[in-house]
């Protein structure tokens, strides 16, 4: 078994608090820098780069699930990260 599909098994049978916190921080991170009058530091950068990273290839998983037909892989690993992102992005202009 590949470390992807490890991954992806493990997340979709941990309890929701521990699958969560990896699949929904990296997008409210990435919305996050869209907040207007956000100053950027360093750290702020680095930590954007590695969150649009993963949430990339949290993405790109989600897609593969959605393609596949496989409903909670996609619903985790897409829908959800999507939709927090919104939420946080929602909030900052709200």
């Amino acid at each position: 078994m590949k470390l992807t599909e490890k991954y992806i098994q493990y997340l979709n049978r941990a309890s929701w608090v521990v699958a969560e916190i990896p699949l929904l921080v990296p997008p409210a991170i990435v919305a996050y820098l869209f907040h207007p009058g956000i100053d950027y530091p360093v750290k702020l950068i680095i930590t954007g780069f590695f969150s649009a990273l993963i949430t990339i290839f949290h993405c790109l998983i989600g897609v593969s699930a959605a393609l596949k037909k496989d409903v909670k892989t996609a619903i985790n690993f897409l829908i959800l990260p999507i939709a927090v992102a919104i939420f946080v992005i929602y909030l900052g202009f709200a």
